[in-house]
């Protein structure tokens, strides 16, 4: 019986403490998960090799430690989408998306050439040669994630490469769809 009392009076210290971190994300504006934080903001020109100095949209600025999880590059003023976690007073990136480099009109090339999308700023998407006709975007895990407003169906891609003019992407079948500006 004592056990059991322990048990239960560790269990509500810890669904304390989950609570109080959810109030506290909401409060500040930020979606969390676990222990990770996901946010959209710029990169500032304190960034280096493994370190995004990170300009919230209020102003605060947060130093990351990233290693080869930043797509896109990381030039100063980009929008960037990221998602952290904080370890023994660290914090470190999950993943970096570079927005400003992925809002453009992507097409289709070699067997990928009948597709063709224009991803905006505003989260909405105009496809062509999807068997969809998807108008939402998201960064979601890292992944982008394509989708249609009122439907439950979503493409979900890994982005192996983001450039300047080149974009190419793998769906969860291993599939490659190269695209180009």
């Amino acid at each position: 019986m004592k056990k059991l009392i322990i048990v239960c009076i560790v269990l509500l210290g810890l669904t304390a403490c989950v609570e109080t971190k959810r109030g506290e994300t909401e409060k500040d504006g930020l979606a969390t998960i676990g222990n990770t934080k996901s946010e959209v903001g710029s990169v500032g020109d304190g960034t280096s090799m493994h370190s995004l100095e990170f300009v919230r949209t209020d102003g605060d600025t947060l130093y990351v430690f990233y290693e080869n999880n930043a797509v896109g590059g990381l030039a100063c003023g980009d929008i960037v989408s990221m998602e952290y976690f904080e370890h023994e007073g660290e914090l470190t990136a999950k993943y970096i998306v570079n927005l400003t480099a992925l809002c453009n009109e992507w097409k289709g090339v070699g067997d990928a050439d009948s597709y063709s999308f224009t991803l905006k700023e505003d989260g909405s998407v105009a496809s062509t040669g999807f068997d969809t006709a998807y108008n939402r975007w998201a960064i979601i895990d890292g992944q982008l994630t394509i989708s249609e407003s009122n439907a439950d169906k979503a493409e979900k891609y890994d982005i192996v490469l983001l450039t300047e003019d080149s974009l190419v992407l793998k769906s969860d079948d291993e599939t490659e769809m190269r695209m180009a500006k």
